[in-house]
Formats: C-alpha cells, structure tokens, sequence
C-alpha cells in the first residue's frame, strides 16, 4: 500500500507527526522540575575577576577604556569615569535591600510628571545611575524590547530605577523600540540592544527585560554571576511556580562574553514566542546552564495587556535551531537605526528591522530528517 502513496502525502505525514513530537517535549519536559538553584548571594569567581578589573581601571595611566567586542567597529569608548576619593568596591551583598518591595501600579498623568518624580534623583540624562559612595562591581545593561506600551513603560520605570539602585550597580536602561506596526520580534530587538549598548559602554553585564514584569522583591539581584541566570522564575500569572525547566523567557540575565558565545537571540521569531526557548537551547549546546535564585525571592508581577499573536512556525524554528545558532543571530543581524536618543529616565533606540532570508522549513526539514529519508526510500523501493 505504501507504494501507491505519492511521496508529498509521505512529506506532510512525516512533517505532521515531527511538529506533534517537539510540542510535546516542549510541554512536557520536566514541568516544575528544580534546576541549578543557586544559593543566595554567594561569592564566586566572577567576583574576583571583577575586582581585578575595576582595580585595573585605578592605575594613575587609565582614562578610557577601547572596545574589544567586534561590533565597536573600533570606535572609542566615552571615559568611565571613577571618582579617585573613592577606593572601596561596593559590598558583594548590598546594604540597603528591604525585601519585598512596596510595586507602583499606576502610571503619571504625563511623562513629565514621571521625569519630575526623578528629579532629585542621581540619574544622568541617558538613564545611568552609578553608586556615590563605592566602586560598582558590574557594569550593567538593562535591554527592554519595546512597541506601543507606553503605560508599562510608565509603571515599569517608576518601579525599577529605585529597585536597582539599591543594588549599587553602575546601570544604564535601554528601550529598544521596533518602527511600523509589522510583527513583532523580541530576540532581534535584544540583539540590537547589545550591539548599540557596547558601542556606549564597556558593559559586562546584560538584563534583558520584559516591559510588563515588576520585580517584588530586591534581593532578586540585577547582576550576572558565572553561568546565565533566568531571573523571572515566580511569575503571579502562573501562580508563582516555574511552567517549565528549561524556561528562559521574560527576564533573564547573560555577562556580556556568554551572550557573544551563544550568538546572541535569533533573529527569525517574528511574533509571539520561541526566542527564550531557542536561546535555552543555545545556552546548553556551549555547555553552560541555568542558575535561578529561589522562586520565594525570584517574584514578579505581570502587568494586564492583550495577548500578542504568537509565531505560528515557533516550533518548527527550535527543531531546526541546533543546526542554525552559530550562523544565525549577533552574526546574521541587519537593522537601520532609525534614532538613538538619551533620555532622562532611560537611552531610547528606535529601529527598523530587516528580516533575515527565511529558510523553507518544510525543505529544511525533509533535507535533515532521517525519518523522511528513510520513507522516501521505501516509496521508491515500491514505485
């Protein structure tokens, strides 16, 4: 019987049961399971390294600092300046944490009243905040993707920058905003933030950060430790648990050595869904894994918006993702920037991406299938 089936039907049988298989691993793969729980606020041995590296930066010869990472095109950095009457480095853990944390709710009437809210405030015009009274261990990037949710933007600001202050890091917020109204594409817009970010600043350390997620509690530290960390574990839409192991979505946290290791995000999840999932994948093929704090301090609340439209071909971009990472993604971008800008609060980037060549997936996967080899041969054999 097999013999009269055309080998198209064989290719959209096979092609049926091979996106059913990577649903069901997906939703089904250890949900809930405890993964690399890392102890509170242990030191480890990123934190010599950064002790060596700013103490470096206090020599009597030091002034600014050159780029090493690829995408500088070997442009000079600003200076990173250090106050010399200041010799100790902040403390490993902060002093000033409270715990859970009191969450703002409401926006301000206009972005003025939110500007004026900060006006007494350390913040730079660009959005950087740096300690006062000690040498900050990390250098960071918050990375916010961005498109028409000017009310979270709002609350998430008025919430965050008193959140991360108390941590005494040297942080800078970037939003990062896609133009035209086609679909969305987090991990590109990720992607652009990291670049543009390292063109300013010798940033070591990158957040990558949904607009819509409110920390709760302050000793879910803004900082990166020796292996990636997936800060949102706790969500309250998902009754504070984690939905699955190998979760990277919504916030998470990579230094700025293993985000060039893994290529950085995708570039070809246009819509909802997908791009944490592939970077997980990314982050295990270089052999590294997650680190999460405990999900009583890991807490978020998710701001109320309408469900995006997901990315119908999600599925089908991870099963391939394994063959794709090292030739698709920091290496493979393409955007114009459109504005950078730096504001008050945060650096705003407006850009306007171009869509990588999209791969048939359908070819991709009748090409790398063993299974569909095999029935294509039994076809043949009965033709």
């Amino acid at each position: 019987m097999l013999s009269c089936l055309s080998k198209f039907w064989v290719y959209i049988l096979v092609f049926t049961v091979l996106s059913f298989l990577t649903t069901t691993h997906l939703m089904f793969n250890s949900i809930f399971e405890e993964r690399h729980l890392e102890p509170l606020f242990t030191i480890n041995s990123s934190d010599l390294t950064v002790v060596v590296q700013v103490d470096s930066n206090l020599t009597s010869s030091w002034n600014a600092r050159k780029s090493r990472h690829p995408y500088h095109r070997n442009e000079v950095l600003e200076p990173y300046y250090v106050d010399r009457n200041v010799t100790k480095f902040c403390p490993k853990v902060p002093s000033r944490l409270e715990g859970k944390v009191q969450l703002v709710k409401e926006a301000t009437p206009t972005f003025q009243d939110l500007v004026n809210e900060f006006r007494n405030s350390s913040l730079q015009s660009d959005g950087r905040f740096q300690p006062a009274n000690c040498i900050p261990r990390f250098l960071v990037a918050i990375v916010v993707p961005y498109r028409g949710r000017f009310e979270h933007l709002n609350i998430f600001l008025r919430n965050i920058h008193p959140f991360i202050q108390r941590h005494q890091v040297d942080y800078t917020i970037f939003i990062v905003e896609q133009a035209g109204n086609g679909p969305f594409n987090r991990g590109m817009l990720m992607n652009v933030g990291f670049v543009e970010a390292m063109k300013i600043r010798p940033f070591d350390c990158f957040i990558f950060h949904d607009v819509d997620l409110l920390p709760e509690d302050d000793r879910n530290i803004y900082s990166c430790p020796d292996q990636p960390r997936h800060m949102s574990v706790a969500v309250d839409i998902f009754r504070y648990k984690l939905p699955y192991r190998d979760i990277f979505g919504g916030i998470s946290a990579l230094s700025a050595e293993h985000f060039q290791l893994v290529n950085g995000y995708s570039n070809t999840f246009w819509g909802w869904g997908g791009e944490d999932d592939d970077m997980s994948m990314r982050i295990r093929m270089k052999g590294l894994h997650l680190l999460r704090y405990p999900p009583s301090i890991a807490r978020y609340t998710m701001l109320p918006h309408e469900k995006q439209k997901a990315n119908p071909n999600r599925f089908e971009k991870l099963y391939l993702g394994r063959k794709r990472f090292k030739n698709e993604g920091l290496n493979s971008l393409e955007y114009r920037r459109i504005s950078i800008r730096p504001c008050k609060l945060f650096t705003w980037i407006f850009v306007e991406l171009t869509p990588p060549h999209q791969e048939n997936i359908f070819i991709a996967i009748i090409k790398n299938s063993y299974l569909v080899r095999v029935l294509t041969d039994l076809v043949s054999w009965g033709e």
